[in-house]
């Protein structure tokens, strides 16, 4: 099916049979970036659960000195993770959304092809939004590397635990640590 109208929008060539063909590939990125917001999204909302989780244990326990030093340090860590990934889910929203122009762009270029800004805008989008998911992804790594402190803290509660990693039990902040503590 082919419409041409010169008086509306200069040339438009509405080939449905060409657009359909385009739309199925680039559709098929468009769910992948819904598949990558979902993870995004479970992640940020397990560590919110758990951030309110532990929040709410040590505002109402009885904790022993070194239990409470390194549930202080677990809350301040899980509070990081909740930023990064409040900026992983912005982040990822938005290149959802540049991916979507992508595919309305590219439809539009190809309805009409007498108007080249529509290509340049449609690679643009893409462009953005696949930059924008490789950013997302670098905020998720950088969480990971909070996890790793917050799972190394954990033994130091437990004298069993913690020499089992050659460490002493204790506080994860005390200086006397040396350098075998996780960085932040």
């Amino acid at each position: 099916m082919t419409l041409r109208d010169d008086s509306v929008w200069g040339t438009m060539d509405l080939d449905l049979a060409n657009i359909l063909k385009v739309i199925g590939p680039a559709a098929s990125i468009i769910f992948a970036a819904w598949i990558f917001m979902g993870f995004l999204q479970a992640r940020y909302d397990s560590a919110i659960d758990r951030y309110r989780d532990l929040i709410d244990r040590y505002r109402t326990s009885e904790l022993s000195g070194s239990r409470k030093a390194n549930m202080r340090d677990q809350i301040i860590c899980y509070k990081q993770r909740c930023e990064l990934m409040g900026r992983a889910n912005i982040l990822g929203l938005i290149s959802a959304i540049l991916l979507i122009l992508t595919l309305i762009a590219g439809e539009m270029a190809l309805a009409l092809p007498g108007i080249p800004v529509l290509k340049f805008a449609s690679a643009g989008f893409a462009l953005l939004g696949f930059f924008l998911v490789i950013a997302a992804t670098i905020v998720v790594i950088l969480e990971g590397r909070i996890t790793h402190r917050q799972i190394y803290s954990e033994l130091l509660d437990v004298p069993d635990l913690a020499q089992g990693i050659g460490e002493e039990a204790g506080d994860i902040g005390d200086p006397k640590r040396g350098s075998r503590s996780p960085p932040r």
